[in-house]
């Protein structure tokens, strides 16, 4: 056995470096959709009918956007340094800094929702079909994760309004339909839903193969040959050996989750970071898209370290 102390190191030195690795990557990221979208034509001011020609001057000087991109590049490499994002271009006097902090707050509780979907479906279908193999439970189950995998978030997102919203409305006369938008906990099941399903769909077969690969093993043989109930069996012996695979497809289905969630927070209006991408893409607001794009790279990198950091608790085997 390790010693603590350095298990604990170890584990310090590991997720230091790793956040020392997603700062880069996060600037790497930013300042290439930096060189991009400022090789673009126009600006943000230029399709204001409001802007006259001296007033487009004067935003464009202020804005620093009147200079070659390398100083730009400069300058903004310097507020990077110090937290400083810049401004709206479109809602000017806005800080962008303190605006997406605020809306990555909603992102990741959406997101979470949706984890907590796609691990509570996911995981609950695939050990269902395991326990029952060969039966209607496994057959059902297998099917339906078949189904939800084939069918994108964005169209999960309009059944799931077309049914909350039109269906429940019709069907009571009124007294149940979904409120879309955000603000309440009602309001967070139906997206989280949208987002999580066909990420449920994968957990859920392979949940399912790595739980008929570990009952016959011959640990859980003998759990079963001491009269060790079925609960006991499956919960601690089975499931939590068969997580790890599934554990390691968790990095990948987060990052998921997080990008998915761009289309699903705009069709459901909720005022998060896909929204303001969404936004911030049609009215030219290229400070804002750099913004999201540095805020999406940060937490993709934090959801993979988070579940690298899960695995010494499944497999105490795995050390750092």
């Amino acid at each position: 056995m390790f010693p603590r102390r350095e298990v604990t190191r170890g584990t310090l030195v590991y997720a230091f470096q790793r956040l020392v690795l997603i700062s880069f990557t996060a600037v790497v990221v930013s300042s290439i959709v930096f060189i991009g979208v400022h090789q673009l034509p126009g600006n943000a001011f230029a399709s204001e009918h409001r802007a006259t020609a001296g007033t487009e001057a004067a935003l464009l000087h202020h804005y620093h956007l009147d200079l070659p991109w390398p100083q730009q590049y400069v300058l903004w490499l310097e507020g990077l340094a110090h937290g400083d994002l810049g401004e709206s271009l479109v809602n000017l006097g806005t800080q962008i800094t303190p605006l997406l902090l605020r809306e990555v707050k909603v992102s990741v509780t959406l997101g979470l929702a949706a984890v907590l979907v796609t691990i509570g479906v996911g995981m609950s279908l695939g050990v269902l079909a395991a326990i029952r193999q060969n039966t209607w439970v496994d057959y059902t189950a297998s099917t339906a994760a078949v189904i939800g995998y084939s069918v994108p978030s964005f169209v999960w997102a309009f059944l799931l309004i077309l049914l909350t919203v039109s269906g429940f409305y019709a069907w009571t006369g009124g007294a149940i339909y979904e409120d879309i938008g955000w603000g309440k906990i009602e309001q967070i099941p139906v997206p989280a839903l949208a987002l999580g399903l066909p990420y449920a769909a994968i957990v859920a077969r392979l949940t399912r193969a790595s739980m008929l690969e570990v009952i016959r093993q011959d640990y859980v043989r003998t759990a079963w040959a001491k009269g060790l109930s079925a609960r006991v069996v499956i919960l601690r012996h089975a499931l939590r050996n068969a997580l790890i695979p599934v554990a390691t497809i968790l990095g990948p289905l987060v990052t998921g989750i997080i990008t998915g969630s761009v289309v699903i927070e705009y069709l459901f209006g909720i005022p998060g970071l896909g929204q303001e991408f969404v936004t911030s893409i049609l009215s030219r607001d290229y400070n804002i898209v750099i913004g999201v794009f540095t805020f999406y790279a940060a937490l993709v990198g934090l959801a993979n370290l988070t579940v690298d950091l899960l695995y010494p608790l499944l497999d105490p085997r795995i050390r750092y």
